[in-house]
C-alpha cells in the first residue's frame, strides 16, 4: 500500500478475493459508484490462479483501490481477518466486508455511516437484508428478517452476513485487542459473536445488496425448503467445527471480561459436551436460541445428541 492518508470518517471496504473475476469487475464498479465521499478499498487476493490478480492490478494502476501483499492461499476467514487487523493499525473510522461477487446499492455505505454515527459511544455492528439474486442478478428472494438478536443468539447461529457488515472503530479495536482466531465458522460469524457480546449489533430491514448465487460462491445462501434441509443435515452430521469448539475459542479469549451471565452460558455450553445432565439443562434453556421455530428444536436435538 502507497496511502496513509485517512480522512475523517473514512470507511475502509476490505475485500478478499480468489478466483472471482466472472463477476468482480462488477462489484468494483458498485463501489465505486458508493455515494459516500470518504472511502477506500483494501484488497487480499487470496491465491487466485484466474484473471482476478491482472484485474486487481489494473484497478491499482488507475488508483482505485490499494492491495496487501498476499503470497499464500490462506482460506476466507483468515484473508478477510488479515484485511481486518491492518485496518485496524490505521486511522480508519469504519470498515466494511465485501464479497467479490456482489452488487452493493450506491447508498449502502452512506446509510451504514449514517445509522453508525448515532451510537459512536460503544462497539457497533450494523447488517442489513439481502437480495438474493441469481448470475444475472434475478432476484430469488429477500433474506430473512431476525426476530431477535442477541449473544444467546450469536452462540449457535450467524445472522450477519459479512458483505453486510460495518463495524465502527470502536468494533475494529475490540475486535483487534485479541489475537485473530484462525479456526472458527467464519470472519462473520466470529465478528457476530464478539461485538453481541461487549457491545451492540444493529440489523438494518433495508435491503442494500444483491447477494449473487452461483455455482463457485464459497458460502452462499439455500433458496429452496430443500436446500435449507440439505444444509442443516450437512451441518449436523458432517460439522467441520462444532459450534462448542468456536465457543471455547471465545472463552479462552475473552474469559475474564465476560459479564457474569454470559461466562455462566459459555461455561454451562461448554461443560454440556461431557455431561449429559448439563446438555439436558442447556436443551432446555431460552437463553440459546435460534430464530426459527424449526431451527430452535432441531438446536435442541444436537445438543442433546451431543453434535454441537
Amino acid at each position: 500500500m502507497t496511502s496513509t492518508i485517512f480522512k475523517a470518517d473514512q470507511v475502509t471496504v476490505l475485500l478478499s478475493t480468489y478466483n472471482g473475476s466472472q463477476f468482480l469487475k462488477q462489484q468494483l464498479d458498485s463501489l465505486y459508484e458508493q455515494t459516500y465521499p470518504n472511502i477506500k478499498i483494501l484488497v487480499r487476493d487470496d491465491g487466485s490462479t484466474d484473471t482476478s490478480r491482472n484485474i486487481l492490478v489494473a484497478e491499482q494502476l488507475k488508483g482505485a483501490i490499494e492491495q496487501l501483499d498476499a503470497p499464500n492461499n490462506i482460506g476466507a476467514t483468515r484473508s478477510f481477518f488479515t484485511l481486518l487487523h491492518h485496518a485496524a493499525q490505521t486511522k480508519t473510522a469504519y470498515v466494511a466486508f465485501c464479497d467479490q461477487d456482489d452488487i452493493w446499492q450506491a447508498s449502502k455505505i452512506e446509510r451504514a455511516v449514517s445509522v453508525l454515527s448515532s451510537v459512536s459511544e460503544h462497539p457497533v455492528l450494523y447488517c442489513c437484508r439481502l437480495d438474493i439474486v441469481d448470475e444475472r442478478l434475478k432476484s430469488l428472494q429477500l433474506s430473512a428478517k431476525p426476530r431477535k438478536t442477541g449473544f444467546g443468539n450469536a452462540l449457535v447461529e450467524n445472522i450477519a452476513v459479512g458483505c453486510t457488515i460495518v463495524l465502527n472503530r470502536k468494533a475494529i479495536d475490540l475486535l483487534c485487542q485479541q489475537p485473530l482466531p484462525n479456526h472458527v465458522y467464519a470472519h462473520d460469524w466470529w465478528c457476530y459473536l464478539v461485538i453481541a457480546c461487549f457491545g451492540e449489533v444493529i440489523f438494518d430491514d433495508h435491503v442494500l445488496i444483491q447477494y449473487r448465487q452461483h455455482s463457485s460462491n464459497v458460502v452462499g445462501a439455500a433458496t429452496s425448503h430443500f436446500g435449507v434441509l440439505k444444509r442443516k443435515l450437512a451441518r449436523l452430521f458432517n460439522a467441520r467445527l462444532w459450534i462448542s469448539e468456536q465457543a471455547i475459542i471465545f472463552y479462552d479469549l475473552f474469559a475474564d471480561h465476560l459479564p457474569p451471565t454470559h461466562c455462566e452460558l459459555v461455561s454451562l455450553l461448554i461443560k454440556a459436551k461431557s455431561s449429559f445432565w448439563h446438555r439436558a439443562y442447556l436443551a432446555l434453556s431460552t437463553a440459546l436460541w435460534r430464530q426459527k421455530g424449526i431451527d430452535n428444536f432441531i438446536l435442541r436435538l444436537v445438543i442433546l445428541m451431543n453434535r454441537f
